[in-house]
């Protein structure tokens, strides 16, 4: 027999006995005829009309075997479902790590590097999904500027108070190590992974005890990674990039790279105390202040060791189209789950049966009593 979709019995063994009903029904009528035989006096026609085979005296016979069939159903635990469908949307973290050294405000990229990857960022901000979002910004040394959060707005808005040394940060360099390290160690604060996985993880011999299933489907594990933007060479800081590096594949972090500005040497601009930004003028020789190239080759081996992918941005349209892959290559896929919610429904059919057992006594007491 097929059921109704989302109806099911839980323990459906229970139902095999109602086999034997029709076995009880015919001892009670065999028992029945015995305990009741008479002997027919008087008019045979009367008495054959008044001896037919579906006499009162079968009413309680017949309640109690359907008491007997809904205390069975209800053994067997009849449950009626609702199918649930979920999505498991894992969570990738990540950590921008900009340079606000003083180069950043050379005008290779329009309007200049730094206006220009504080806007681009923010549209990328406003693109992505399912992510928690900090950003840390690096020059001689590096700061925080914003911790994990899942509120964009928020970590615009700070971006865009961003700006290049000597304002958000005094010291002028590019500690591009301190910068890695600086977002690892709001990756590790922000993750709570180890006292996740000390929570949830039972041994193997409970797990048998428990009886947890061990076959249930694994979640993707949430994805943790650094954005790294620079346009310059390390020249300051107290860690090496390659260590930082190492210390972010240990924990399973990549870190996309991604050089901004020209390829050759540019002149380097400065913000004077009037306010105005020009190129530099060395003083030495009297000759413009040149300002070195991004260290691709540095960026390009810190992607490789953590697994990540190393970026050229020479141009405003270059830079969008990066940070476009990078959201691509981060988007996770959706996990879709469906599970089914079950009611018991055993209840009913023991009240059922309560109030068919309850009008048999009412019966046996009462209208169809028989004397001694």
């Amino acid at each position: 027999m097929t059921l109704p979709e989302g109806f099911r019995f839980a323990d459906p063994f229970w139902l095999y006995l109602l086999y034997f009903l029709p076995v009880a029904f015919l001892a009670s009528f065999f028992i029945s005829r015995a305990k009741h035989a008479t002997l027919n006096l008087g008019n045979p026609k009367l008495v054959s009309n008044s001896s037919s085979f579906f006499s009162a005296q079968w009413i309680p016979v017949f309640l109690r075997l359907l008491v007997l069939m809904l205390c069975l159903i209800a053994a067997a635990r009849p449950q009626e479902g609702k199918k649930k469908v979920e999505e498991k949307r894992p969570l990738t973290d990540l950590f921008v790590a900009l340079d606000v050294s003083g180069s950043m405000v050379i005008n290779d990229l329009k309007p200049d590097r730094i206006t220009a990857a504080k806007r681009l960022l923010a549209d990328f901000l406003g693109k992505i999904q399912d992510v928690r979002v900090g950003l840390t910004i690096f020059a001689g040394i590096s700061f925080t500027q914003c911790p994990l959060t899942t509120d964009l707005g928020i970590v615009k808005q700070l971006l865009a108070n961003v700006e290049p040394a000597p304002h958000s940060i005094k010291v002028d360099g590019t500690a591009i190590g301190d910068g890695i390290v600086a977002c690892l160690n709001r990756l590790q604060l922000g993750s709570g992974k180890d006292g996740e996985a000390k929570e949830n993880k039972v041994p193997g011999f409970l797990s048998k005890i428990l009886k947890q299933d061990e076959s249930q489907e694994e979640v993707p594990a949430d994805s943790q990674a650094i954005i790294l933007l620079t346009d310059g060479g390390n020249n300051a800081g107290m860690v090496d990039p390659l260590t930082a590096a190492r210390i972010a594949i240990s924990r399973g972090i990549k870190i996309y790279t991604v050089g901004m500005g020209a390829k050759d040497r540019v002149p380097l601009l400065g913000k004077y105390p009037d306010g105005h930004i020009a190129p530099f003028v060395d003083s030495r020789t009297g000759e413009l202040a040149m300002s070195d190239p991004v260290d691709m080759g540095l960026l390009k081996e810190i992607a490789r060791i953590t697994g990540g992918k190393a970026y050229a941005a020479t141009d405003n349209r270059t830079f969008q189209a990066i940070l476009d892959d990078i959201a691509r290559l981060e988007k996770k896929n959706v996990t879709v789950t469906s599970h089914w919610e079950y009611n018991e429904l055993s209840a009913y059919f023991l009240l059922a049966a309560f109030i068919l057992l309850a009008l048999d006594i009412i019966l046996e007491t009462t209208v169809l009593r028989t004397l001694p």
